[in-house]
């Protein structure tokens, strides 16, 4: 996993001061970065005509365009669009040196007149870097929208996209990963992100400063795979759905528990439940009780109205407080998804669950329900548009976990953000590790989905995983699933085909 941090230019300024690095070398290492990008779409790019086009602002983002255009010069048909004179020391610094070695600037003024004249378009965005905050000038978004607008151009973007509004399908972000990136408006506009190197090996960079959050890979999945030749079904936990008005959901989350390694599944049966319209799996099991043997219970898939979600958090706390003989040496374990966010008495039950030495309990709300969660828990009131932001979802993921120390939470979005606390049961102190999750794309977004996530949660706490592992684990492969078919064969993002079935089967 990479380390994504909330302050970067307090990394910077760390990583100046331990390293005695000077601005101007950063920003000629930044510069070179960005060359090195350009050099490689160019040599991708078989037309044989093409414009670089670098868009400045006045500030050290600008600079970095500046320093860029100055070592391009030479090699490419380069043009500057300087929207203000340099305002840093630095910015002055490349503005002169970029004349002194003939690039050629635009005015406003001719851009406004400007046409694309090549096969082969290069736009690069170096406006605003990261610590530009609030909406865009309008002038400047005019501009931007025009940039938009060429046809097959290639946009890269320096640091990040300008305001968030320049369509870049790069982007080349300095130092370090930054938790603006990750917004669901940033997963829009990114591209392709790449850290450059500023003079410092990127390990040193980031032991200037710790962090709390990281981007999972795939290599951060711990997949159940097993290991041992001699086994039978009993080792690997047996996970219980509750089915209720909407059963369809709970067969989902119960076929994605068993397709992810536990041993045995049960569906039980609500009270108003629709079971019986649907043909079940002959691998499922329908019990009106929870199991004996009973490992880990999943509520909320389609589970349905108040009275449904009170009964069978009864069910589940019941379970969880008579727990300490059950099956599961780790301690009950438990996830609590969809209808399970408007309860209207779920901080009573969470606070319960967590009250139980060892419990294990993950919660996966999306968004609007991330909002419900957060009102009835009394964390604050959000709208979905406000929890977009990562930043935001992190400060709900630190309150959460005073609250409920031994629970993870699974916030879904275009880019998913896992809150993990670490409990310290000498000092009854928490804290909190964030995990974001950007692999996954818009083929996601359709019904079923989530439920095939809870399924693989529930699916990983039944067979013994701490809520860290089992959240990570189950979150990176439901987001690769939709990305690659069982055999490895990379899936379109735009694909409008792919349904909750299809995620099991895909499932790596």
């Amino acid at each position: 996993m990479k380390s994504i941090y909330n302050n970067p230019s307090e990394l910077e300024k760390s990583a100046k001061e331990k390293y005695c690095f000077p601005d101007y070398i950063m920003m000629e290492n930044a510069a070179s970065a960005m060359e090195i990008v350009v050099d490689s779409v160019i040599q991708d790019c078989k037309q044989k005509i093409l414009q670089i086009m670098i868009v400045c602002g006045a500030g050290n983002n600008g600079a970095d365009g500046l320093a860029l255009a100055r070592r391009l010069h030479s090699k490419y048909e380069v043009q500057v669009l300087l929207l203000a004179q340099p305002k840093t020391n630095e910015g002055k610094t490349q503005y002169l040196m970029s004349q002194k070695v003939g690039v050629n600037f635009l005015t406003q003024d001719d851009f406004s007149d400007f046409r694309a004249e090549s096969d082969c378009f290069i736009i690069i965005d170096c406006i605003f870097g990261t610590g530009f905050h609030g909406n865009l000038p309008a002038d400047i978004a005019k501009i931007i929208e025009k940039l938009n607008s060429f046809p097959n151009a290639i946009r890269i973007a320096c640091d990040i996209s300008s305001g968030l509004k320049f369509n870049s399908d790069i982007t080349v972000t300095m130092g370090s990963l930054k938790t603006s990136l990750f917004s669901d408006e940033a997963k829009n506009v990114s591209g392709k992100i790449f850290i450059a190197d500023l003079g410092i090996s990127h390990a040193d960079f980031e032991k200037c400063l710790s962090t709390d959050t990281f981007l999972l890979e795939q290599c951060d999945t711990n997949l159940p795979f097993r290991k041992e030749k001699s086994s039978h079904k009993g080792k690997f936990g047996h996970a219980c759905i509750f089915a209720g008005e909407k059963s369809g959901a709970a067969i989902l989350a119960a076929e994605a528990a068993l397709a992810f390694g536990a041993g045995l599944v049960s569906l039980i049966k609500s009270e108003n439940s629709n079971l019986a319209q649907f043909k079940i799996s002959p691998y499922l099991m329908v019990s009106k009780e929870i199991p004996a043997k009973t490992t880990a219970i999943l509520l909320g898939s389609g589970l349905g109205p108040e009275q449904a979600c009170e009964n069978a958090a009864n069910f589940l706390t019941s379970w969880f407080t008579s727990n300490k003989q059950n099956a599961n040496p780790k301690g009950p374990a438990c996830v609590l998804d969809a209808d399970m966010m408007s309860y209207p008495k779920l901080k009573e039950l969470l606070t319960k669950l967590n009250s139980i030495e060892n419990a294990r309990i993950i919660i996966t709300p999306h968004l609007k329900e991330l909002s419900s969660f957060c009102s009835i828990c009394g964390l604050g009131t959000y709208s979905v548009s406000e929890l977009s932001s990562i930043e935001t979802r992190r400060q709900i993921g630190l309150k959460a976990a005073e609250l409920f120390p031994r629970t993870a939470i699974i916030m879904k979005s275009a880019n998913s953000l896992i809150s993990v606390p670490t409990f310290n049961s000498e000092s009854t102190n928490s804290f909190c590790e964030f995990f974001v999750c950007a692999d996954g794309n818009q083929s996601l977004a359709k019904a079923g989905s989530g439920d095939v996530l809870a399924g693989l949660c529930v699916s990983l706490l039944a067979q013994g995983y701490d809520i860290k592992k089992a959240a990570i684990a189950a979150c990176e492969s439901h987001a690769l699933a939709s990305e690659y078919d069982s055999n490895g064969n990379t899936l379109c993002s735009e694909d409008f085909s792919l349904t909750a079935q299809s995620l099991i089967k895909n499932l790596l």
